[in-house]
C-alpha cells in the first residue's frame, strides 16, 4: 500500500481524507523519509545555509545517549530533538555532563530520566489549544453538490476534526526561542497529531483546500501567513516547522 493510503487510515491524516473528498482528487504516492536525516540531493537548492543552533546541538547529544541507554528497541528520535528546556542551555549542559557515561555513551536509565524531567518539558508542550475563531457546525453552503445524508454526515464529522488540531506556539516560543526547536510561528496552525506538533509543507497545501471547503477562511489565511513568515525569515517554507528542517526544503 502507498505511504499516503496508509497514513488516511491513521487519525492524525484524517483530514488528508476529507480533502481528497471534497476535490475527487487522487494523492501522489509519497517517500517516507527520516525527518532528522540530511536532505537528499533532490532537495538540495540555492541559498544560504543556516547554522544549527546550540539547543539542537545539544539534543542530538542527548538523543545519542537516549539511544545508547535505551536501545533501538524503545527509542523515538523524534522525542528528543522536540524537548524544550526548562532553564538556560548552559545549566543544562553542564548538568548533563556530569553523569557518568559507560564506553558507549549510556548512563543510568534512572539518571537519565532523572536528567530529563529536571531539566526538560515534554515533548509538544510548546504548543497550546487555539480556538479557530471560524469554525461553526455546519457552514453555509457545505458541500452543495453532496445530497447524501450519510455521506453529508460523514463529512460534516471530518470537518468537526478541524477544531481538535487547531493550535498555537505558546507564550514561551515567542519570547524565549532559544528554548526551543519549535519555530515561533506568529498565527495559530492545523497540526498532523499524535507526536507530530508542527506543522509542515506539504500537509499546509491539503489543510488550506480543505479549509476552504469548510469556509474557514480566516484559519486558511493564518496558515499562509506562517508560509509566508518563514518565506521572510529562512528564504524558503521550510519542510516542517523545526530548527532542524531549516535547511530542508
Amino acid at each position: 500500500m502507498a505511504p499516503f493510503l496508509y497514513h488516511t487510515y491513521r487519525k492524525r491524516h484524517f483530514l488528508f481524507l476529507f480533502s481528497v473528498f471534497i476535490l475527487s482528487q487522487s494523492l501522489p504516492p509519497m517517500a517516507l523519509t527520516n525527518p532528522l536525516s540530511p536532505p537528499s540531493s533532490c532537495t538540495k537548492g540555492p541559498g544560504p545555509v543556516i547554522p544549527v543552533t546550540p539547543l539542537l546541538s545539544f539534543l542530538v547529544r542527548v538523543q545519542e545517549t537516549a539511544l545508547q541507554t535505551y536501545g533501538k528497541s524503545n527509542f523515538d528520535p523524534k522525542h528528543y530533538v522536540d524537548l524544550s528546556l526548562k532553564s538556560n542551555l548552559s545549566t543544562t549542559v553542564e548538568a548533563f555532563d556530569k553523569h557518568p557515561k559507560t564506553e558507549n555513551g549510556s548512563v543510568s536509565v534512572k539518571d537519565f530520566e532523572g536528567f530529563i524531567g529536571k531539566y526538560f518539558n515534554d515533548a509538544g508542550d510548546d504548543v497550546v489549544y487555539a480556538e479557530p475563531v471560524d469554525f461553526v457546525p455546519e457552514p453555509h453552503g457545505f458541500l452543495p453538490k453532496v445530497e447524501s445524508p450519510e455521506v453529508r454526515g460523514w463529512a460534516l464529522e471530518v470537518h468537526a476534526l478541524w477544531k481538535n488540531f487547531s493550535r498555537k506556539v505558546s507564550s514561551s516560543v515567542l519570547h524565549d526561542p532559544e528554548l526551543h526547536t519549535l519555530l515561533p510561528l506568529p498565527r495559530p496552525v492545523i497540526i498532523p497529531g499524535s507526536r507530530f506538533t508542527e506543522v509542515y509543507y506539504w500537509d499546509s497545501y491539503w489543510v488550506i483546500r480543505g479549509l476552504l471547503a469548510s469556509k474557514m477562511y480566516e484559519t486558511a489565511k493564518a496558515i499562509v501567513t506562517n508560509l509566508i513568515f518563514m518565506l521572510d525569515t529562512y528564504g524558503h517554507v521550510l519542510n516542517g516547522a523545526r530548527a532542524y528542517y531549516t535547511n530542508r526544503r
